[in-house]
């Protein structure tokens, strides 16, 4: 397991030491590295091949290099597992603190930060974790390609209501999560057209079944789990014939 800091971490962290909150960090830091060995143990157990944990202010960003066509159900369980993780953790720092072992004052510091790491990471916003359960779900009932944009116009949306409200003070903290963040959500909307490319590549290169068919009007309604028939000028093709269309020109 390849294990990095992000730049923006460092900042913060150099932060906290510098005006003696060292314990914060390590409680602040703990709980995120918990919460993302809880995406990557589940994924190796899945068989989705985690590459790496990035840390971030915020949180972070477990790197898995799996197949956009896998089942929605292990990516719920994978994107579930980092809260799970995080709220066992917080459950073992509650009976160590039940049982005098633990300080009042490192309890509370726990209890601070797992709260607001939790919210924070629900949040429907790309790349948090409550905006990959969100999308996952509604791949369930929409196309593909357009959960990808749903997804962006989710997320911002989200982010102007939390700035409107003021929910957040604002500090040098809170503006560099932002900018991570910002940042995320404009490469994520440059790679739209990518995602959906390689979805429909992999469905052509790989012989996936499914149980359910849909007839759909064009390739760009494509669902995940799903097989389709393709109205074709006015006539009904395959799946594959459209993909073998697409990719060999046909």
């Amino acid at each position: 397991m390849k294990l990095e800091f992000h730049y923006t971490y460092i900042i913060i962290a150099l932060g906290f030491i510098l005006t003696g909150y060292f314990s914060n960090l390590l409680v602040f830091t703990s709980i995120i590295i918990i919460h993302e060995l809880g995406h990557y143990i589940v994924a190796k157990i899945l068989n989705l091949n985690p590459i790496k944990i990035t840390i971030y202010p915020f949180g972070g960003i477990t790197k898995i290099d799996n197949m956009i066509n896998t089942k929605i159900k292990d990516e719920l369980l994978v994107a579930i597992a980092g809260i799970l993780f995080q709220t066992i953790y917080f459950i073992i720092v509650i009976i160590l603190y039940k049982h005098n072992i633990l300080r009042e004052y490192i309890y509370l510091e726990f209890k601070e930060y797992y709260l607001s790491i939790l919210i924070f990471n629900i949040l429907p916003i790309h790349p948090l974790d409550g905006s990959k359960i969100l999308s996952l779900l509604l791949n369930k009932i929409v196309p593909y390609k357009i959960t990808l944009k749903l997804n962006i116009i989710i997320s911002i949306l989200s982010l102007i209501v939390i700035l409107s409200l003021n929910y957040y003070e604002f500090n040098y903290t809170i503006i560099l999560i932002l900018t991570v963040i910002i940042d995320n959500i404009i490469k994520y909307y440059k790679q739209i057209n990518y995602y959906f490319n390689r979805f429909l590549l992999e469905r052509y290169l790989h012989k996936l079944t499914y149980q359910k068919t849909r007839k759909i009007n064009k390739i760009d309604h494509m669902y995940k789990e799903k097989y389709h028939i393709i109205k074709k000028n006015n006539t009904y093709i395959t799946e594959k014939q459209a993909l073998i269309r697409k990719f060999k020109g046909i």
